[in-house]
């Protein structure tokens, strides 16, 4: 069974492992304060998301193309309300988490798991460039990072706030800066 054809059995899987995560990263104590989480706009943009991706992968017709209309306006409230686009094109394995809101936007060929965006993060291609970023497990895109163009990001990465990404990355890695510096992770922490 292909990874994909799971994701499309059990997207709700996808979304609980999401929430898990942030359960985790947030050390939530409390009934509300759990309540409160699965109502900010980050989550909220996590879980229309994955129904984009349920949807663009859904094989009955009819079916699908009444998931794409429900995603399509969710997707554009969502846009309009929090400033989060995160096109449904885009694979992104489970524990994405998006911490805080607004001028979010992930455009990626693929992402992994515990994948980790903040606000003002862009991810995405360059006009003229036709591939998109490939990102790997435990990545962590600080408050206004960039990720650009033909570039792939290796495992357990921390890409700084207000970097800017234009070329490979190797696992295990610190991004700094304009541009772009690389400095091992265990170095650096």
């Amino acid at each position: 069974m292909t990874e994909e054809k799971a994701e499309l059995e059990q997207p709700w899987k996808l979304v609980a492992a999401d929430m898990s995560r942030k359960h985790q990263l947030r050390e939530v104590n409390g009934m509300c304060t759990a309540i409160a989480m699965w109502l900010e706009r980050g989550t909220v943009a996590v879980m229309v998301y994955r129904l984009g991706r349920y949807a663009r992968q859904m094989r009955l017709p009819v079916i699908s193309q009444l998931l794409k209309g429900f995603h399509y306006v969710l997707f554009y409230f969502v846009q309009m309300f929090s400033g989060i686009s995160i096109q449904a094109y885009t694979r992104i394995g489970q524990g994405f988490v998006v911490n805080n809101f607004s001028g979010i936007f992930v455009l990626a060929e693929s992402i992994g798991e515990n994948f980790t965006v903040c606000e003002g993060v862009t991810v995405g291609n360059i006009r003229g460039k036709s591939r998109l970023p490939i990102i790997g497990n435990n990545v962590y895109l600080e408050p206004g990072c960039k990720v650009l163009g033909d570039v792939t990001i290796g495992d357990n990465v921390v890409v700084r706030a207000n970097s800017l990404v234009l070329s490979a990355v190797p696992d295990n890695s610190l991004v700094v800066g304009n541009p772009a510096r690389i400095l091992p992770l265990t170095a650096a922490g």
